[in-house]
């Protein structure tokens, strides 16, 4: 009879549990569909020249790229312990410029 009373109890809950999700997906799937995207931000409605072009920001972005592989590289070539090393690389990703990473970059010493 318990048995009975649980499976009943965990049928309904995942019952309630599909339901809402099937909801929640169909609600989104209405939301991308009405999405308008706006062809300027109210910064380049009024300040145009403050605004990088959208070239820029790709070579920025890329850029940026480039320095967290060479630095996540860095990290990975370091002689630290494990621990340590998880703690940069959370960092670089977190926190690109906490004093822990920073401080661990400039003790590097490079040799040609």
């Amino acid at each position: 009879m318990m048995i009975k009373k649980f499976s009943l109890k965990t049928l309904g809950l995942l019952c309630m549990i599909t339901g809402t999700s099937a909801f929640a997906q169909q609600k989104l799937q209405d939301d991308t569909k009405n999405m308008e995207v706006t062809k300027y931000t109210v910064m380049e409605r009024f300040e145009p020249g403050l605004v990088l072009s959208t070239e820029q920001r790709v070579e920025l972005k890329e850029a940026y790229k480039a320095e967290r592989k060479l630095r996540r590289e860095i990290i990975d070539t370091l002689h630290i312990a494990e621990r340590k090393r998880e703690k940069l690389l959370n960092d670089l990703a977190k926190n690109p410029f906490s004093a822990r990473l920073s401080r661990t970059l400039a003790e590097i010493e490079f040799e040609d």
